[in-house]
């Protein structure tokens, strides 16, 4: 719940920010230049909101697909699937 939260307010936080930047192309150059450099910064923050988020909760990038975790999971998992065939 903690890390959906704090996505979120990143993701609003991106937004803001892609739709200020947007602004002020528009107002330099074109509204075709503004609307293709707000949609690049506004698809782009939710993949820059994600790795923000894991930085946030996990203090690093090192384990971002949860692959230790997995094959910690993966491993219980035989290891009890091998005791109760012994059982048997």
């Amino acid at each position: 719940m903690w890390g959906l939260i704090i996505y979120v307010t990143f993701v609003v936080i991106g937004a803001v920010v892609s739709a200020v930047i947007g602004y002020y192309v528009e107002k330099q150059t074109s509204p075709a230049v503004s609307l293709l450099v707000f949609l690049c910064l506004f698809f782009s923050n939710f993949v820059i909101a994600w790795l923000a988020t894991v930085m946030v909760i996990d203090g690093s990038l090192g384990n971002l697909l949860g692959r230790k975790e997995q094959a910690e999971a993966e491993r219980v998992g035989k290891e009890a699937m091998a005791a109760s065939e012994r059982k048997k």
